[in-house]
């Protein structure tokens, strides 16, 4: 027994030591391999999940005008009170508030009867974490025993240029009057998201007036003037089909299941949204950033309708003021020429502009407007720094130009000063043209600039590869303030013929006037050339500098020669734009023909494709998955 029990110790002895081994040898190599900082694990990329909703999605007969929603994790809300749309409209701004994982939105209003509510809350939910939205989240139920399932999807875009119109409201009126967007709040409600998408849901089976709105007062009624509108010719009325698809799947009890689809009617619709013409003239902004001027912004153009008067300073004899109107006359630059002006603390003026009341009739509107300016002090430690913080009054000034080598067969030369040209002796301006070594004088034209008051240009009809010298004497320029222009000289030399490249289009379809733009391939869109057409045919865009350019046709239905928004009362929707649907890159010497067939119907799509950006994509795809897979191996 003795040594039985000696060998059971020795035993358990040995298996103690060989698990206290195994035990520090994980240890050890385990705590080698995670030397620093442990690893976080792969990235959340999941959206937040609902696990409850009270009202459950689609339930009939809730009567409460709040909505619990329960998340499988701790939320955090996005915008939600620009994104959230709740149809039909509740007279008050929703509330929302969070309790632990529960978003809980009251709706802060009486609800309908025997009405279903659509809850729509996009992409303003997400994790709190790592901020994973969870997109195109809805909810509804009904305060009846019925759940209305008809649906109106489509788009909204901007009628001048086809961009998405993000954040349009979309208004459903079960009434047939055309004065209903004026005065009513709407039945129905949807919005659009970045793309511009909407989709109306929960509609009960009626016949609509459908609107898009750019709603800037936020009372879901179109305000002429700041609000932009878009309409459709003709009423709606929404329905569904269910198309059955037989497949004969095999079950446990061998029966034959019918798949299906249901399809919604209309298809997607399209507005056009546009801010109507109209006479809506009031003082957006004014500003006095500089002693010398004040700068007055309004909504429309001011032209023969705009006065200013002072009323905390009498207006000397010779005159205070100079007024340089904008291109559009829709702002003014008010010069202060008087010194005794210019240099007050504090300046009062009555403002008069015409303006119209509901019925459309003219009054002259008064505003009385304050401006304040002072310079800025800065402290100074010593006399000696102090001497340097004086501030130098100029005595002449450089007249600035766009001239370049390199210079624009089709340019002019601008010429400009900082502040309102009073005079200028053009005898004082030479140019000359190099003829072998010498520069003999060529001749020119010079005339004010009538889209700016600081401005004058100079025209000519330059040769290829030509090298000019233009010369300025000292004085011949003096601004509002008499301050003379220095001695000014520019040599420049007109681009190769070589330089340029050319677009041929060749238009077909044309049904009626057209105008055919080329633009610069940016986000501004910048008109650089333009072309009419009424038939079909071929128009060359020449001497092209080498870049990327966008081409858009204007349908001119009444041929003035411009775009022309819609008319909401006499319903006469924008004129229609298209867009090439490629960004065309010109070559130097090189001749681009392509044909441009105007569309039989309404085009929406702006999908414009660069080639050469997409091949480069495509190449750096392929050139990472090629290091992808060397490094693999």
């Amino acid at each position: 027994m003795y040594h039985i029990s000696l060998i059971k110790f020795r035993l358990k002895k040995t298996l103690l030591l060989v698990a206290m081994g195994i035990i520090g040898y994980l240890t050890f190599f385990s705590s080698c391999a995670n030397i620093g900082m442990p690893s976080g694990g792969l990235k959340d990329t999941i959206p937040p999940v609902v696990l409850k909703s009270i009202p459950a999605n689609n339930q009939v007969n809730y009567k409460s005008k709040e909505v619990r929603i329960t998340f499988n994790e701790l939320i955090k809300m996005d915008g939600i009170s620009e994104k959230f749309v709740v149809s039909p409209p509740v007279s008050k701004r929703p509330v929302f508030r969070m309790k632990g994982r529960t978003l809980i939105v009251d709706l802060n209003d009486t609800l309908h009867k025997n009405t279903t509510y659509s809850l729509d809350f996009k992409d303003a939910i997400a994790d709190n974490n790592e901020g994973n939205r969870l997109p195109k989240f809805r909810l509804a139920f009904s305060t009846g025993p019925i759940i209305d399932s008809l649906r109106v999807v489509g788009f909204v875009k901007d009628a001048f240029n086809l961009e998405p119109s993000v954040n349009s409201i979309i208004l459903f009126y079960s009434g047939k009057s055309d004065s209903l967007v004026y005065k009513k709040r709407p039945d129905f409600v949807a919005k659009t998201d970045k793309q511009g998408f909407f989709a109306a849901s929960n509609l009960p089976a009626r016949t609509y007036q459908v609107y898009a709105l750019g709603d800037v007062d936020n009372n879901l009624k179109y305000t002429p003037g700041s609000d932009s509108i878009a309409f459709l010719d003709s009423l709606i009325v929404p329905s569904a089909k269910y198309f059955p698809k037989r497949d004969t799947t095999v079950t446990g009890s061998d029966t034959l299941v019918v798949l299906g689809k249901t399809r919604f009617y209309p298809d997607p619709i399209y507005f056009l949204r546009f801010f109507e013409k109209g006479f809506n003239l009031r003082l957006d902004k004014y500003e006095h950033t500089n002693r010398k001027y004040l700068d007055l912004y309004f909504t429309e153009s001011v032209k023969d309708t705009f006065n200013i008067v002072p009323l905390n300073f009498t207006p000397p004899s010779k005159g205070w003021k100079y007024l340089e109107m904008s291109p559009q006359k829709d702002s003014i630059r008010v010069w202060l020429t008087d010194s005794n002006v210019y240099k007050k603390d504090t300046l009062i003026f009555k403002l008069n502009y015409l303006q119209q009341d509901s019925l459309n009739r003219n009054y002259v509107k008064n505003d009385t407007l304050k401006f304040y300016f002072s310079d800025t002090q800065q402290k100074v430690k010593n006399k000696r720094q102090q001497r340097h913080k004086i501030e130098k009054v100029p005595l002449s000034f450089t007249l600035n130009s766009n001239l370049k080598q390199g210079f624009d067969i089709y340019s002019s030369v601008l010429l400009s000063a900082s502040e309102p040209i009073a005079s200028f002796d053009t005898s004082k301006v030479k140019l000359f043209i190099k003829k072998d070594t010498l520069f003999v004088p060529s001749p020119f034209k010079i005339n004010p600039d009538p889209r700016n008051e600081r401005s004058y240009i100079l025209s000519h009809k330059w040769n290829f590869g030509e090298t000019y010298k233009l010369t300025i004497d000292s004085a011949a320029v003096r601004t509002i303030y008499n301050l003379p222009s220095n001695k000014y000289r520019g040599d420049f030399k007109i681009q190769e013929e070589e330089h340029y490249g050319s677009i041929i289009l060749n238009i077909q379809n044309v049904t009626g006037p057209t105008i055919i733009q080329l633009l610069n391939d940016s986000k501004e869109e910048t008109v650089l050339r333009s072309s009419k057409i009424d038939k079909d045919g071929q128009i060359v865009f020449q001497y092209l500098e080498p870049q990327k350019y966008l081409l858009k046709a204007i349908f001119d239905r009444n041929g003035n020669g411009k775009w022309d928004p819609g008319d909401l009362k006499k319903r006469i929707q924008p004129e229609e734009v298209v867009y090439f649907l490629s960004v065309i890159k010109v070559r130097a010497y090189w001749e681009n023909p392509f044909p441009w067939a105007m569309p039989s119907r309404k085009e929406y799509s702006k999908k414009i494709i660069d080639k050469e950006l997409e091949e480069e994509k495509l190449k750096n795809k392929k050139k990472l998955k090629s290091q992808q897979k060397s490094r693999s191996l």
